[in-house]
């Protein structure tokens, strides 16, 4: 249920057009992702051991031969035939099968794992391609304004009501901002490059980012109490279990081993008593034997061994989860705070543009000061800067909850 919601609310909080575009990007790097793959391989590789493991011993079939026949009563016997299975004790197999399966199932688990890496990795980079982007056409929308005040300084020239620094320091603020899109071209190529790789695609394939993203409460969806359901807390569980179902199959391997053999022997005929009851009938011996460790300290070892590892496994998933949780905190209060400093950016943006409507409106009555006027455009480009990082950072912070809670 807490998935669907989750599902609703990223579809209201992201436009429809992002959202599309993400979601295929994660499918392509799950799809292209030699990792993923190998790991696929692996469980696939672990699952077929559980037939290796569960099968019986191999049947021993023998074929004799009497180069010296040995005389009975009822004839000479010619040729021995035998056959024997042993039979580990009961329930031996049935514990082995269940600790390959659980090995199976941690492999399983490592592949969520890497996904959940790989969605994330692919995450980081969407978000902070969009960021780079949104930064671009923020500063293009100034370079449009600063030409504005640029033809407006040198009207004002001409009406003696400013001077040719005014103009010069909004040519030069626009050298500055004109460089920093030049920068921002060059580190947006280079992500771009870096987040074809991760897809496995070709490096200079287009890339289809969001300009706009919406933000409402969706941190407030998630629980640490999901936390339980990490795929790095179900692959120890995992384990932990297979250790048991091994220290079960070691305990059992210790019991005796049961043997079934048949032999039979074909019995020539005596030619010199052919009345003789019972003449050349073959010899059908069935035989059952026992197979007891009488040294069973190897077993014992072994079983301490694996009781010590469960305690390891314990440990370890003790201190994964203390990690996790403080993941968590940290990602939800950076999600909080990156939410609030959007606000807030979002409040000064207005005002700076307030600000410029009450200097621009001046201009009627007399001369504009141009250096009010920038002054106020780089902070309302820097209130723009921070709103753009927050909602970057926000979504960022969004994405590693999921990765904490959310299955794939």
């Amino acid at each position: 249920m807490k998935n669907i919601i989750y599902i609703i609310v990223l579809f209201l909080v992201v436009t429809s057009n992002a959202q599309t575009t993400l979601k295929g990007y994660l499918e392509i790097a799950e799809r292209n992702n030699p990792e993923l793959q190998a790991s696929k391989y692996k469980y696939e590789s672990t699952l077929e051991k559980i037939n290796e493991v569960g099968s019986l011993p191999n049947t021993s079939i023998g074929f004799g031969y009497f180069v010296q026949e040995a005389e009975t009563r009822v004839g000479a016997q010619k040729i021995k035939i035998s056959i024997s299975q042993k039979l580990p004790w009961f329930g031996t197999l049935k514990a082995r099968e269940q600790s390959v399966m659980f090995k199976a199932n941690a492999k399983q688990n490592e592949i969520d794992i890497i996904k959940k890496n790989l969605f994330l990795k692919v995450k980081k980079i969407y978000f902070e391609l969009f960021e780079l982007k949104a930064k671009r056409n923020v500063l293009g929308k100034n370079i449009v304004i600063l030409n504005t005040f640029e033809n407006l300084a040198l009207i004002e020239l001409e009406n003696n009501k400013s001077t040719m620094i005014d103009v010069l320091k909004i040519r030069m603020e626009k050298n500055e901002i004109q460089n920093n899109i030049d920068t921002i071209d060059q580190r947006l190529k280079s992500k771009s490059i870096a987040f074809n790789l991760i897809l496995n695609i070709d490096e200079s394939s287009p890339i289809n980012i969001t300009e706009q993203v919406m933000i409402a409460n969706t941190h407030e969806l998630f629980s640490k109490i999901d936390i339980s359901n990490n795929p790095r807390l179900l692959k120890l569980d995992n384990l932990n279990s297979s250790l048991k179902k091994s220290e079960l199959a070691t305990k059992k391997e210790g019991m005796p081993i049961i043997g079934l053999a048949l032999d039979y022997i074909l019995i020539d005929e005596r030619t010199d008593m052919p009345n003789l009851v019972d003449n050349g009938k073959d010899v059908i011996m069935p035989m059952v034997t026992v197979s007891i460790p009488l040294f069973s300290e190897k077993y014992s070892s072994k079983q301490k061994q694996l009781r010590l590892d469960q305690k390891s496994i314990e440990s370890t998933r003790v201190g994964t989860v203390n990690k996790l949780y403080s993941v968590f905190e940290k990602a939800k209060r950076s999600a909080i705070s990156a939410k609030n400093t959007i606000k807030t950016q979002m409040k000064n943006i207005g005002e700076a543009d307030m600000a410029k409507e009450i200097l621009l409106a001046a201009y009627e009555n007399s001369k504009v000061d141009f250096e009010q006027l920038l002054e106020i455009q780089q902070l309302e480009l820097k209130f723009q800067f921070k709103k753009i990082t927050s909602e970057r950072n926000y979504y960022i912070q969004i994405s590693i909850l999921e990765f904490l809670t959310i299955n794939n």
